[in-house]
């Protein structure tokens, strides 16, 4: 039957019949093909506005939701087309998420509640599997009651325990811990890692670090440790057999268990391109799904009765993901762990739907699961690392692998040869875009980009992830059903092929030049980075897209040359927030650069050697070179910070003043700069350097026991530098020649009964204060000239003739 040409309109007769249309929208109106894609990104556009400084009070969160879902409601009752509301929707719920994640509203009974910095004793459980870092422990505790004044009472709250155990126990192991409890610690410089934040993702917001074991009670357990515990233990016994570097990969892969890695080690997988390896990601728990779906495809395919009345396709898809869930419940559960989960079962389940070809609504379901459990994973360098590296894949490797058939399409390969040639080609390509999606993230987080990285994961990654793996998971469960035997032999034939990945991995370790340090990129040279790619690779390229890779390029470039273009008009000083001691960098008007440090006496608590802010800000300035590197006090707690600063930098010569108490990290300083001939030199016995371009150096004697201080001077104007005195007080510094233009002092002089002493025989115009100025008294009182505290952000000073400026910097 025909209708009159009236009733049906032309958009109408084009449309495709099979091509869903929304109630009320206008005719040739398409929905969106994958509506959880944007739908995902607009939720992540909002949780990262608040870290890019957008606060929205709960009362107008509260009201413009509201806003939003009357108007949805109203376009939705008169058939008309949302368009961009419901994205903004997402956006706000986005900021909410973010907000409250971050700053929640703790309940009356939670360890936030309870009084900070005094010694609490408080009893709990440990909830998730302990980690090995260097001489301490990681414990995770779920505390249950903490000791009151009136008697135990009870308390929520999940709390993170540093100790100096030598290993940690069982999960589920009680214990009773007493130490003072503290929200978790961050430097306030650029470039500094953002630690509570981190910690927030977990729910950890309060910490206790310890440094008598003493301190530290385990309770003797009246019940069996949970099976799954065990079950890690007898994995454990299992692999003592093997040598140090397969037993520390396997315990990293199979219990997520990084504790016997060793620095040469990460070292190593850094060089080449291979860390992920060690840590429990998508390609892990992948590799698993893979060779079990295809195990049993292959076993019900031997059974063709069995085919006529079932779906040998869904049921390895099944089979699959049990493994799965079991591996990653055996790992412990970790944060990147249970994301890789998730993406995998994701990916799963649309295979099981009789749809794998939709990646892309696999990959923003996983995302938003995990974002919406987790707003905080968001900031997690696993999380980005991951969805970016696997939306890559997904974006290029088509594209590159249709240009592959139709260039080798001139040339065939007949027989066999064929399929197998194109399919190393095709593997070779996702090496390809894998490392070059990932790399700026790496130069981000790690100052790092492997050269051989390709290469070395063509071999590593079937070797470790393909077979060494599986074997390792099958021996696990294997041990799950008391089958210790056979979980011997599993693991006796998957220690070689991961003793000859890792063979590969340390020859491209040792190849010079397989890897180059980065400076810190900003966020605009990402971003470009990633348009390149995006728009040369664009479905349906045109000019526009062309003049975008283009203007993308030249972004790039310049953000990459202008450091290099410009250089300082004055002489800059600049102080960093570090834990107790001096750490600070001063720059020429010639670009020359020198950096400073002055730790206090090492003691337990503090962070692992190299550790320091030093590396950090010197990559967030981009530096590449230093010429000078001064350590007023050298030992322990600052002798890693100047070996990484060494590794990681081009540093001319190294000085020290006062060395106290050498241990490991000073030997490996004093070592690696004797290998290659700069060995530290005295700043008492030899000639120290007396200039840094026109900058004047000079070196202050304290006291017989109190070290040196330096002068930096620079056309008339001076600044003083005083390392941690160590109990020594202001009236035995010596008097200044003249007034200077500031004084940095640590918080211990700062205090109210020092400052009239401090002004009278030092006479600044202005005083930088590092160190903790609360605990010492310094910000109890105003000072009468300008002063700053570096505890509230880096504090640069900027020295010319006329003036001095000073700005403050915080991450």
């Amino acid at each position: 039957m025909l209708l009159p040409q009236s009733d049906v309109s032309q958009g109408e007769l084009n449309a495709d019949p099979w091509e869903p249309h929304l109630p009320g929208a206008s005719p040739g109106t398409r929905p969106v093909a994958r509506p959880l894609a944007p739908v995902t990104l607009a939720l992540m556009a909002g949780m990262a506005a608040p870290a890019w400084g957008l606060h929205l009070p709960e009362p107008w969160l509260l009201a413009v939701g509201v806003a939003l879902w009357a108007a949805l409601a109203l376009l939705w009752w008169q058939q008309r087309p949302a368009r961009f509301l419901p994205l903004i929707l997402f956006g706000l719920l986005g900021v909410a998420f973010y907000q409250q994640a971050w700053q929640p509203d703790f309940p009356p009974g939670h360890l936030a509640k309870l009084p900070q910095h005094q010694n609490l004793t408080i009893f709990g459980h440990l909830n998730r599997p302990g980690k090995l870092a260097g001489e301490r422990v990681q414990l995770f505790m779920a505390a249950a009651a903490w000791r009151s004044p009136w008697g135990w009472r009870p308390v929520a709250g999940n709390l993170l325990v540093l100790a100096p155990a030598p290993e940690p126990p069982p999960v589920g192991a009680p214990l009773v811990v007493r130490g003072r409890l503290a929200p978790p610690h961050m430097l306030q410089n650029p470039g500094t890692f953002n630690r509570p934040r981190f910690l927030a993702a977990d729910g950890l917001f309060r910490e206790v670090r310890l440094s008598d074991p003493e301190r530290l009670i385990w309770l003797a357990e009246t019940q069996d440790y949970p099976w799954g515990e065990r079950l890690r233990g007898g994995i454990r016994e299992l692999l003592k057999g093997l040598d140090p570097a397969g037993r520390a990969i396997y315990l990293a892969m199979l219990l997520g268990n990084q504790g016997e890695v060793t620095q040469e080690m990460r070292r190593n997988f850094a060089r080449t391109g291979t860390s992920h390896l060690l840590v429990i990601n998508g390609m892990h728990l992948g590799a698993v799904a893979a060779v079990t779906y295809f195990l049993s495809f292959w076993l019900l395919r031997r059974f063709p009765r069995l085919l006529l009345r079932i779906n040998a396709v869904k049921i390895a898809t099944l089979l699959a993901a049990i493994p799965v869930v079991f591996y990653a419940w055996v790992a412990g559960g970790s944060p990147s762990t249970q994301r890789a989960e998730v993406m995998v079962l994701a990916c799963l389940l649309l295979v099981l739907l009789g749809r794998p070809k939709e990646v892309w609504s696999a990959l923003a379901l996983a995302a938003l699961v995990i974002l919406t459990l987790s707003p905080l994973r968001l900031f997690s360098i696993s999380f980005q690392l991951s969805f970016v590296a696997v939306a890559f894949l997904i974006y290029l490797v088509p594209r590159l692998a249709e240009w592959l058939r139709w260039t080798g399409s001139d040339h065939p390969i007949p027989g066999a040869a064929a399929g197998l040639s194109f399919r190393i080609k095709e593997w070779f390509i996702v090496s390809v875009v894998a490392c070059l999606a990932t790399a700026p993230l790496a130069a981000a987080y790690f100052q790092i980009v492997s050269l051989l990285g390709i290469l070395v994961n063509l071999v590593a990654i079937p070797l470790v992830l393909v077979l060494a793996l599986p074997l390792g998971e099958a021996a696990v469960i294997s041990q799950a059903f008391s089958l210790t035997p056979v979980a011997q032999v599993l693991i006796f034939v998957g220690k070689f092929p991961l003793w000859l990945g890792y063979q590969v991995v340390q020859w491209g370790a040792r190849v010079p030049g397989a890897a180059i340090i980065t400076p810190t990129p900003t966020w605009l040279m990402i971003a470009a980075y990633y348009a390149i790619p995006i728009l040369v690779f664009y479905p349906r390229r045109s000019y526009l897209t062309w003049t975008g890779a283009g203007l993308a390029g030249l972004v790039l470039l310049t953000a990459a040359a202008l450091p290099l273009a410009t250089a300082p008009k004055a002489m800059e000083v600049t102080c960093l927030d570090a834990y107790g001691g001096l750490e600070g960098v001063i720059v020429s008007p010639e670009n020359r650069r020198l950096v400073v440090s002055a730790a206090t006496p090492p003691r337990w608590g503090r962070p692992a050697p190299g550790w320091g802010p030093l590396p950090g800000y010197c990559h967030w300035r981009r530096f590449r070179s230093l010429d000078l590197a001064i350590a007023l006090n050298l030992n322990e707690a600052n002798a890693g910070e100047l070996l990484t600063l060494d590794q990681q930098f081009n540093v001319g010569s190294y000085w020290y003043g006062r060395r106290d108490r050498d241990g490991p990290a000073y030997w490996d300083l004093a070592n690696y700069l004797g290998d290659r001939g700069a060995t530290p030199r005295s700043l008492a016995r030899d000639r120290p350097p007396t200039a840094l371009g026109r900058v004047d150096l000079k070196y202050v004697k304290l006291a017989p026991e109190a070290g040196l201080a330096l002068e930096v001077a620079y056309q008339g104007q001076r600044v003083l530098l005083i390392p941690p005195v160590g109990g020594l007080g202001a009236d035995a510094l010596p008097a200044a020649a003249g007034p200077l233009a500031a004084l940095v002092i640590p918080a211990e002089l700062a205090g109210p009964q020092d400052r009239k002493s401090i002004l009278d025989r030092l006479n600044p115009r202005r005083v930088v204060v590092y160190g903790d100025p609360v605990r010492s008294g310094a910000a109890r009182s105003p000072w009468p000239v300008p002063c700053q505290f570096t505890r509230e952000g880096a504090v640069s000073l900027y020295l010319a003739a006329s003036e001095v400026t000073a700005r403050q910097r915080r991450p």
